[in-house]
């Protein structure tokens, strides 16, 4: 008996905390056991189910707790109890009642005696009989065993921490599916998501103490980038909730409260909490990339401001922006003089507007700037789509002396930093000359006339010499 009231000792010891500064209401469940115990799970996670079995029956003094196997069950001992030849349990040295094994025999051998889904984040199991209970959530590990003495505080030691999945943290949306790199020109509009799980509470290994988180913090830096603020959306669990977004400094913060007023948690946790909203690709990215950073912190109810984890972080996500040269020739010779303007279609379509840079160089143009023609000789074009993105270049003058072109001429953008097109103009040819149809036929007897008169001349000539 003294090792097992060893063995109770410790695990209280360990695992029992009366959390400091949780409200005074709470979940009660009346287990029906007619007992005067109870289990008081101080840190319970909102929206999981947990359930209490109790394993051996128990008889309390002074001295202290005596227990026995309950009544209908039969039990003789395993690797964690012996039974000794009174019938009173004792706890083996060394045992792990966190185990797999112990978890798999207590849920076998144990009598379910409450179960229910937490509604609050403190959740009393009242009316239980002295003895030793074992405690399971629906997050599929052991909570805890304990005994009633004639009531226990104990804490959820599942680790459920705030952390960051596969797939989450800060994304590009493109069709539906997340990335972490696209390609896009200047003016486009990118989907983005922030993705992480939140929990109510954050619990150190073993479950050796817990704190309550209060709110949870996102704060997003774009670089070249202008978020939409319109289009900034909050879910927890699926479900919009009520976010106002503060931008300053370039930055856009989101302040999420998880406790309301009186320190009672608002939400379920575990609980997936996703940010949607649109950015703008802006000039700035015309030289190659436009970029995103998200932090994700957690303030718990001491003011601690801790990171989200993040067990495998991918590199901030990325649009990339591509150019190409646009070279004017005859097929031999570089030629100047020629102007264009680029459509995203080889026939109507929408004209895609530049500018250009103070170096010479052109670029896409935001929305609300006046498009210019594109001089060549040669232009650099910069801020386009990749990804074998096809444009269309139309000639709006060709070079003195050489025929404007009658089509477009396709440009494809593939994702490397450059793509060039050669564009060929054909030098022109003189026209005949033009004239009534009287005038020539007057120029053409004429030269036949004295064409004869030669003729006659020469050989009156010869004839005359014979």
């Amino acid at each position: 008996m003294k090792k097992i009231r060893k063995v109770i000792t410790t695990i209280l010891a360990a695992l029992t905390l009366v959390f400091a500064g949780l409200p005074v209401s709470a979940q009660s469940v009346d287990s029906g056991a007619g007992g005067a115990g109870s289990i008081t799970i101080s840190n319970a996670s909102k929206g999981q189910t947990y359930t209490v079995y109790k394993l051996f029956d128990a008889t309390q003094s002074s001295d202290g707790i005596a227990y026995s196997v309950p009544s209908g069950k039969t039990f003789t001992g395993n690797d964690f109890f012996t039974v000794d030849n009174a019938g009173n349990v004792l706890a083996k040295d060394g045992i792990n009642v966190g185990s797999d094994d112990f978890k798999t025999w207590a849920q076998e051998f144990g009598t379910e005696v409450a179960s229910t889904k937490a509604t609050d984040q403190t959740l009393a199991f009242t009316g239980l009989t002295y003895g030793y209970y074992y405690i399971t959530s629906s997050l599929g590990t052991t909570l805890t065993v304990n005994s009633t003495n004639p009531s226990a505080t104990v804490i959820d030691k599942n680790t459920t921490n705030p952390d960051i999945p596969e797939d989450g943290g800060k994304k590009i949306v493109v069709n539906g599916t997340v990335t972490s790199e696209t390609t896009a020109k200047i003016g486009d509009v990118i989907d983005y998501q922030i993705l992480f799980n939140a929990t109510n509470f954050v619990t150190t290994a073993g479950g050796a103490s817990t704190k309550q988180i209060t709110k949870y913090t996102i704060v997003d830096t774009p670089s070249d980038l202008e978020i939409n603020q319109s289009t900034v959306a909050v879910t927890v669990g699926g479900v919009t909730v009520a976010a106002t977004p503060t931008f300053a400094d370039g930055k856009m913060t989101i302040v999420l409260p998880w406790a309301d007023a009186d320190g009672n948690t608002i939400y379920d946790s575990p609980v997936a909490v996703k940010v949607t909203y649109k950015a703008t690709v802006k000039a700035a990215a015309q030289d190659g990339e436009a970029s995103n950073h998200a932090d994700i912190t957690y303030t718990t109810s001491d003011g601690d401001e801790e990171p989200v984890p993040d067990p495998d972080p991918d590199p901030d996500p990325v649009v990339k922006t591509f150019q190409f040269t646009l070279k004017k020739t005859d097929g031999t010779k570089a030629l100047t003089g020629a102007t264009f303007r680029l459509y995203d279609a080889a026939s109507n379509g929408n004209e895609i507007a530049v500018v250009k840079n103070a170096d010479g160089t052109y670029r896409v143009a935001e929305a609300g700037e006046t498009g210019v023609d594109i001089e060549a000789g040669t232009a650099v074009v910069k801020g386009l789509k990749g990804d074998n993105t096809v444009y269309h270049l139309e000639e709006t003058k060709a070079p003195n002396g050489y025929n404007i072109l009658t089509a477009r001429k396709a440009v494809t953008i593939s994702s490397t930093a450059t793509n060039e097109v050669e564009v060929v103009n054909n030098a022109g040819k003189a026209l005949p000359s033009t004239g009534s149809f009287g005038t020539t036929m007057f120029y053409l007897a004429g030269s036949v006339l004295l064409v004869g008169a030669l003729v006659y001349m020469i050989s009156k000539r010869r004839m005359n010499n014979i």
